[in-house]
């Protein structure tokens, strides 16, 4: 009898441990340094500095015998604090179901304006930017208000080169005011050889009339050969009615081309504007022009040289006294893939 309940143990153990096993397990990690250079007309915000981002992903994936696909992601970021979730290590924290009826998104992800969000930064490896930490305009033509925040999502499978998404964030009882939902959409097509993507997203934070937020944006992109470009444009307000304090809309334009050998070069302009932040007939406004040159040094080692040249009129914004800038940043980035 012993010997038939230990091989009965053994026999549900080896079971588990294969039940177990069948998961595919993926670690990888991305690690940046970075050395910037800063001419500024504020004293405070003038010189150089030092900096990392690194961040470990763990995905698991696992298809069971119906045909539906489980996965589930974990991203470490160790530099920074995530707004989105609260936490300091963990970035987003998801589990996805998906099959021939698309995916379900269950956690901490981007909101689905993110997943569709297209703007002239995305050309661009590293987004520098001149913008006030304390302003409350955007840097970008793209996507604004996405967080990492705990949500539901369903993304459709693509049909014809059509796709589109809905996410709803809940923030609580306590915390209405932040409950957000967003939806977006994209259509690729293949033309000259190449391809062009059409996206479209939309999100909206529920709330009193001062703190009720929404956003839109749209742009295309077009791939030829060793060349992309990206035209985009983006829309946010914060208030409602007489409440509104922020009106902003930008407009930006990307270029990236791939000479080969393991270089690329790409190039951006961006103007972004606040209609509600007026002083004196002058609009809160924030233009930026980007050049950049990576380069691949060996598999998964790279190194960017980043140079922003940028112009900010504060205009009717108030936030800790936030006054006219202009300069550039120079950037040199080390980047490590694994």
């Amino acid at each position: 009898m012993r010997k038939l309940l230990l091989s009965s143990s053994a026999l549900v153990a080896a079971a588990s441990i294969s039940s177990y096993a069948v998961a595919d397990v993926s670690v990888t990690g991305g690690f940046e340094w970075a050395y910037t250079s800063t001419s500024s007309g504020i004293a405070a915000s003038d010189g150089t500095s030092f900096a990392t981002d690194n961040e470990i992903v763990i995905n698991f994936s696992n298809k069971t015998d119906t045909g539906l696909t489980i996965g589930g992601k974990v991203e470490l970021d160790v530099d920074t604090t995530n707004t989105g979730g609260g936490n300091t290590v963990n970035d987003e924290s998801v589990f996805t179901i998906s099959g021939g009826f698309g995916t379900v998104r269950l956690g901490q992800e981007d909101s689905i304006n993110e997943t569709f969000g297209i703007g002239e930064h995305d050309l661009i490896d590293e987004d520098l930017s001149g913008v006030p930490s304390t302003a409350s305009i955007v840097a970008t033509a793209g996507e604004a208000g996405s967080t990492d925040s705990n949500k539901i999502a369903y993304v459709t499978p693509a049909m014809g080169g059509f796709q589109a998404g809905y996410s709803v964030y809940d923030s609580g009882t306590a915390t209405q005011s932040t409950d957000q939902i967003a939806m977006g959409a994209s259509y690729t097509m293949p033309m000259a050889g190449g391809s062009l993507s059409i996206k479209y997203n939309k999100a909206t934070s529920d709330g009193v009339a001062s703190s009720e937020t929404e956003s839109s944006n749209y742009g295309a992109k077009l791939t030829m050969g060793a060349a992309s470009i990206i035209v985009a444009h983006g829309e946010s307000t914060i208030g409602a009615g007489t409440s509104q304090s922020d009106d902003r809309s930008g407009d930006g334009v990307s270029l990236r081309y791939d000479l080969g050998g393991g270089m690329s070069i790409g190039a951006s302009t961006v103007t972004v504007e606040d209609d509600k932040d007026v002083a004196s007939g002058v609009n809160e406004k924030y233009t930026a022009n980007i050049a950049e040159v990576s380069y691949a040094v060996a598999p998964g080692l790279s190194a960017k040289v980043t140079y922003l040249d940028y112009d900010y009129k504060a205009g009717g914004e108030t936030a800790n006294s936030n006054a006219d800038d202009s300069g550039s940043k120079t950037q040199l980035t080390i980047s490590a893939s694994f």
